[in-house]
């Protein structure tokens, strides 16, 4: 049931943002509502081809981490102050974007290079989601962290690109000695763990905004 778990909570967290989007149309959060839906088509889409239709489904990947890598650079571009950091989202995000299109149209077939890809910028959005909460906690400001979606949101973003970077960052290594958990190796287990607390942590910063706005 592991496998799939991960798909719940991702319906949960798209079925949290349909029903307080009113809540979310005021900003960027409005955002999350297609984004949700599509990564949730997408993963299922994902699934029917490659388990039962037996088909390789690393297209459906590179499109889903293509739109991950423009939407959570948007979401920390709005989120941040920091002129550096801004500056430094606008030059790496479409970066990435041309890496992972290039692996699509010319590296296939070489799942290692993805890997390599989602192993950078996966360490690269951990580290602009810590500056973020470097820059929220240095602020003088009297505001409850906890109480802030987008606290949430970086909490959420920071474990779950540190969890994958490290997963895939050892691909090669897990396909040489057959790590797996029951059958499932690890490179591929470790997205679907950590997708549980992505989504948790954007469901309550949903939530949060429902309450923000409400105040």
């Amino acid at each position: 049931m592991l496998i799939y778990l991960h798909n719940i909570f991702e319906f949960i967290s798209l079925l949290v943002a349909i029903i307080y989007y009113r809540y979310l149309k005021v900003n960027y959060m409005k955002w999350f509502l297609p984004f949700l839906g599509f990564i949730f088509v997408g993963e299922m889409i994902s699934i029917y081809r490659g388990i039962i239709l037996r088909i390789n489904t690393i297209t459906i990947s590179h499109l889903i981490a293509i739109v991950e890598t423009i939407f959570y650079g948007f979401i920390f571009y709005q989120l941040t102050q920091q002129r550096l950091l801004k500056k430094c989202i606008q030059f790496l995000v479409p970066f990435i974007v041309v890496c992972y299109l290039s692996s699509l149209m010319i590296n296939k077939k070489d799942f290692s290079y993805f890997a390599l890809i989602i192993t950078v910028s996966g360490f690269f959005f951990a580290a602009i989601a810590l500056i973020y909460l470097y820059e929220k906690f240095s602020d003088d400001n009297d505001i409850i962290l906890i109480s802030e979606p987008g606290f949430w949101i970086a909490v959420g973003v920071t474990l779950f690109y540190s969890g994958i970077s490290i997963s895939f960052s050892l691909y090669d290594y897990i396909l040489k000695h057959n790590l797996n958990v029951y059958g499932v190796k690890l490179y591929k287990l470790a997205p679907r763990i950590f997708s549980i607390i992505l989504y948790s942590c954007i469901s309550i910063s949903i939530i949060l905004c429902k309450k923000k706005s409400k105040i």
